[in-house]
């Protein structure tokens, strides 16, 4: 209740300001509000990995047997939930250094952890500066590695997880075009979704390194269709200090660690626009990319025997999909296929799972299957996706591969509906 009279009061300041307008004549300020309420119902056959009480889809559940060989998983689940309903504040301002001038505030109530469901979050808050060809972007908004002009319109709130980078940070983003290229440059950090390490999901592991994300994304236009390349460079220091000994004995020892670990993330996509048909695809390849809710992470591959401080790895992942769409008046069908795989650590790793900070560190592969059909009317939407995870849980070996795997599947049937204002 809290949480949404702060929204209250935020949308109540938004107002107040642009009235100004009216009645000053000072600040040239419109606000447009716009949003939508959501419905999702679901029905999973298994037991699954997942967000926000079920409602963000990733995988199945291991399996699980009982005394009698039972999997006690395999299990169906039923859902509903309007935890996406959406809010949001589109902003035009003055012309200030010679650039026009223009802000984004979006909240949702779908939280920000297990704990928060239904709470409310921020999503987007930014303000964007465009000199026409050269705008700089300032605030929270998607990572460069989230591209919101070639990504699948999934039914399920998972937008193609895990198959795709998904992130929204807090920013500093330069964006330049010319002619049929547009080029983008920038400097994040963590929100929303954090690193992991030996204390769980946090940002304070980037925050500890010292520097922001580096990212970057070069993107080519013709007509309709597009193709680009977006990659970044990120480096967390998992822990600030090792212990030895213990106090009962004595001899216990407070160490300083110094030891960080660097990864990178590439991906290339395209998509081909040929109304009525339109073709999506991308992969992305990279380590440690728990912080964009894909599978893999990082692994300990060496303890100082003298202090315990741990030496990093990362764990090389590749994540795919496509999607082909075909629209008609205001029908829509279309078909999502997404591709996962662990490559293993870059060197080899101290095999124990406490040492192991990934997102499915014991999946060799993933892959989805999921037609969906839509209908619109009026400002009214209404979608149906049947979703099959399949996922090869197994053995993690000593290069953090996943060897003598059993296949683990679920089918997820999803019905949303959309309320746009």
């Amino acid at each position: 209740m809290k949480k949404l009279n702060y929204l209250l009061l935020l949308i109540a300041t938004i107002v107040s300001i642009s009235g100004l307008k009216a009645q000053q004549n000072e600040l040239p300020i419109s606000i447009k509000f716009g949003g939508y309420v959501h419905s999702l119902f679901t029905y999973d056959t298994h037991q699954t990995v997942a967000a926000r009480e079920g409602h963000i889809l990733l995988y199945p559940q291991k399996e699980k047997l009982d005394a009698a060989g039972k999997d006690i998983n395999k299990d169906g689940v039923y859902n509903m939930a309007v935890i996406q309903s959406r809010i949001n504040a589109k902003i035009s301002g003055p012309e200030i250094l010679g650039a026009k001038t223009s802000g984004l505030l979006e909240a949702e109530f779908i939280g920000n952890g297990e704990t928060d469901t239904n709470g409310l979050r921020l999503r987007h808050a930014f303000v964007n500066l465009d000199w026409g060809n050269t705008s700089l972007l300032i605030g929270q908004t998607w990572s460069p590695l989230f591209v919101a002009e070639v990504f699948p319109a999934t039914v399920g709130a998972n937008a193609g997880l895990p198959f795709k980078p998904f992130a929204r940070n807090p920013q500093l983003r330069l964006t330049h075009k010319a002619g049929n290229w547009k080029f983008l440059a920038a400097l994040a950090s963590e929100r929303d979704y954090p690193s992991t390490g030996p204390q769980g999901a946090s940002n304070k592991y980037l925050r500890n390194a010292g520097i922001p994300i580096l990212q970057g994304q070069v993107h080519y236009y013709a007509g309709k269709h597009l193709i680009g390349f977006s990659g970044e460079y990120k480096n967390i220091k998992p822990s600030l200090m090792s212990t030895t000994g213990s106090k009962e004995t004595g001899d216990y020892r407070e160490w300083k660690n110094d030891e960080t670990i660097s990864s990178w993330a590439m991906m290339g996509y395209f998509k081909l626009n040929f109304k009525p048909i339109t073709f999506k695809a991308q992969a992305t390849y990279g380590t440690n990319m728990t912080d964009l809710l894909m599978l893999g992470g990082y692994a300990v591959k060496y303890l100082n025997p003298a202090t315990n401080e741990a030496s990093y790895t990362g764990i090389k992942v590749l994540g795919s999909w496509a999607e082909l769409s075909y629209e008609k008046k205001d029908w829509q069908w279309a078909v999502l296929a997404g591709y996962s795989k662990n490559y293993g650590a870059e060197d080899k790793i101290i095999n124990r799972s406490d040492l192991i900070y990934a997102r499915g560190k014991d999946i060799g592969e993933l892959y989805r299957l999921a037609p969906r059909v839509c209908k619109k009317v009026k400002n009214l939407k209404f979608e149906f996706e049947a979703e099959y995870t399949a996922a090869a849980y197994g053995s993690i070996t000593d290069e953090a591969k996943v060897v003598d795997t059993k296949w683990v599947g679920n089918t997820r049937y999803s019905l949303g509906v959309y309320y746009f204002f």
